[in-house]
């Protein structure tokens, strides 16, 4: 595992048919990480297209396989968090390349103690422009918008940043109870989980001198996922989190989308009402003070 003053790292992968683009993420975790251990998790999750076969059975070598079998990206993550050995984890997608120094720079950010999650600047694959670094919410549709990459290369605070690459210190990450495992396959996941940390006292935070390259899919190929159950995540966020005059201004936003009604269904029969009991009496802070202090208040 990658040691520095600071600790040791874990890569978690979740993968499910990502071809070459699995070889191509840790060959390149190899070249920018020269010369230091580190520990790569491979979840595969369900993957036929013998993309992770070259490195299942490996008794020794930085390349460990977990079986997934159709967990999701959230539970999946949770899997690889749970065999991690290291004091740091990053959960990063399986289509990625990363820069030169990139353990240390997130190392550095995590000093912080008040920090719980950290991201990189992105571009991408194809292309080193545009790039940006941390997300945040323009309206009530929650339609994530990028900040640019600034030219400075402090790190600085973000209300969100995407589960391309997220990186926490163990501790927080098992504060913060892991990814919500109540999530289908994909969608949300990741900016839920900026909003948890936030509300339960932690800041994100994003290091721009770190650099991932990211593959943006033109398609959910690889996921299959269906707008319902996108839908359905996110609602889960929504009423996890959101107050009751907020909830109402988000569904005012997706009035048209015809999957709400299913998705709001299937969250009567969820645990999302246990989870947001639990979630409330643990929480630092509320929604309304994220989107004062934090995110700046959405308009309509």
């Amino acid at each position: 595992m990658a040691h520095t003053e600071s600790g040791t790292f874990s890569i978690i992968l979740p993968s499910l048919n990502e071809g070459a683009m699995l070889s191509m993420t840790i060959d390149s975790i190899a070249r920018h990480t020269a010369g230091i251990p580190y520990e790569i998790l491979v979840v595969d999750d369900g993957s036929t297209d013998g993309s992770t076969t070259r490195y299942k059975g490996k008794r020794s070598g930085p390349v460990k396989v977990l079986r997934g079998g159709g967990l999701g990206v959230a539970r999946a993550r949770n899997l690889g968090a749970r065999h991690a050995r290291g004091d740091y984890l990053i959960f990063m997608d399986a289509h990625c390349r990363v820069s030169r120094g990139w353990l240390e720079g997130f190392a550095e950010v995590l000093s912080d103690p008040s920090i719980g999650m950290a991201g990189p600047s992105f571009t991408k694959l194809e292309t080193p422009v545009p790039s940006g670094c941390g997300m945040y919410w323009a309206d009530y549709t929650l339609d994530p918008c990028w900040f640019e990459t600034p030219d400075s290369s402090g790190s600085y605070d973000v209300p969100l940043t995407t589960g391309a690459c997220q990186v926490f210190r163990r501790d927080a990450f098992e504060a913060l109870g892991g990814y919500d495992a109540g999530f289908t396959r994909w969608g949300f996941e990741d900016v839920e989980m900026c909003l948890r940390a936030w509300l339960l006292g932690y800041r994100v935070a994003v290091q721009p001198a770190v650099i991932i390259a990211h593959y943006f899919r033109e398609s959910r190929d690889n996921y299959e996922v269906d707008d319902g159950q996108i839908t359905y995540n996110f609602l889960r966020m929504v009423y996890l989190h959101f107050s009751p005059t907020r909830i109402q201004m988000v569904r005012k936003a997706m009035l048209g989308n015809p999957y709400v009604t299913v998705a709001q269904e299937r969250l009567a029969d969820s645990d999302v009402f246990d989870c947001r009991a639990r979630m409330l009496s643990r929480r630092v802070y509320d929604d309304e003070w994220f989107f004062r202090e934090v995110n700046g208040t959405p308009v309509a």
